[in-house]
């Protein structure tokens, strides 16, 4: 497997959140759901559960980003170019952070909850 630059990275699909973006995460999460009957010999059994998904990302902040935690919407997220590590999806707006540096750019870092599965290309 190759490794992958970081610097064609890109978030898409959010019209009013993430103009100038410079970095994004994501989560993948499932539940294992705990079958373990005293037929286990004492071994702990498992079955897969629900999954779910969130993340974050940052941008350079812009008056162009008017997203707002509750804001909807599909996000795209890349890690190269292509559709190599391609994450899509719908997603909530879960919250908005404003940092302010004096010896900086002002920037803007969003987290996301999404909703319903995602679709990953690898």
């Amino acid at each position: 497997m190759a490794e992958l630059a970081g610097k064609h990275g890109s978030v898409t699909g959010i019209a009013t959140a993430g103009t100038s973006i410079k970095n994004w995460s994501m989560s993948l999460a499932g539940d294992a759901l705990e079958t373990t009957d005293f037929d286990d010999s004492g071994a702990r059994t498992y079955i897969p559960g629900l999954t779910g998904w969130s993340g974050s990302f940052e941008c350079n902040y812009s008056t162009g980003n008017t997203a707002v935690p509750g804001s909807t919407g599909t996000i795209i997220c890349k890690t190269s170019t292509g559709t190599v590590g391609l994450f899509t999806g719908g997603i909530i707006i879960t919250g908005m952070d404003v940092s302010t540096p004096i010896d900086g750019v002002v920037t803007q870092s969003y987290t996301f909850q999404g909703t319903g599965a995602v679709s990953t290309s690898t």
